[in-house]
């Protein structure tokens, strides 16, 4: 003989349902909207507050050449601004040129110098092209005395919903065109016994958080290729 359930009981799995949905989406607005906006603003905050005001009176970077990967915006532009102001010679790199055109018509108009920005277009993902986009950087003043790798690109997603392609295109990106563009800078380096070379890296490279694996992952991996 069946047994009538109460209907009551109905309520509280109603109340899970609820609950649970709205569990996953603090997640996606967390982990995939608002770290991703805090951590920008906080390495805004640091660059005003202690590394604006110490590389401006630096001036032993003056007329140094500085090679920048994804200067079209974002940090890699801030770090283009940062360096022109203190007299480099900044080499602006990255795939869309008309933005690079625009960031160095800024720079030229905000902080007049002796040294103008040049323009190089770069695309990391096309690694058999990076040797060649590396001598034309050197062609252009003899060598490179500081490197930022600091171009990449983001992404946000389930693992179950991604592409392997999607994982490779990002990996590519962000840590063998890296690779490759520092292989293909060091030589020289090595030869005048001088050079810099910086790594921006993610502190989702150390940490991961909720739809970020991919970008996470490549992170990680470009941040440990220049650490011994």
């Amino acid at each position: 003989m069946l047994k009538e359930e109460p209907a009551g009981e109905e309520i509280p799995n109603l109340f899970q349902a609820i609950y649970s949905a709205m569990i996953h989406w603090s997640r996606l607005l967390v982990g995939g909207i608002a770290l991703p906006l805090v951590f920008p603003w906080l390495v805004y905050n640091l660059y005003r507050s202690h590394f604006k005001n110490k590389i401006f009176r630096n001036r032993s970077l003056e007329d140094k050449v500085v090679l920048i990967t994804g200067a079209s915006s974002g940090l890699g532009e801030a770090l283009a601004h940062a360096f022109h102001k203190a007299g480099t010679k900044v080499i602006l790199a990255a795939r869309r040129k008309d933005a690079l055109e625009k960031v160095k018509n800024d720079l030229i108009t905000k902080y007049p110098s002796k040294n103008t920005p040049v323009v190089l277009t770069l695309d990391l993902h096309d690694l058999k092209r990076i040797p060649q986009k590396a001598r034309e950087a050197l062609d252009m003043y003899g060598h490179i005395d500081i490197l930022v790798n600091n171009g990449g690109i983001s992404y946000r997603g389930e693992i179950a919903d991604t592409d392997l392609e999607v994982d490779l295109r990002v990996m590519v990106t962000n840590y063998f065109g890296p690779v490759a563009l520092t292989k293909a800078i060091l030589p020289s380096m090595l030869e005048r016994n001088s050079g810099c070379i910086i790594a921006i890296s993610s502190v989702q490279g150390k940490i991961a958080i909720p739809f970020r694996s991919a970008y996470s992952a490549s992170n990680m991996q470009h941040k440990h290729f220049l650490i011994p």
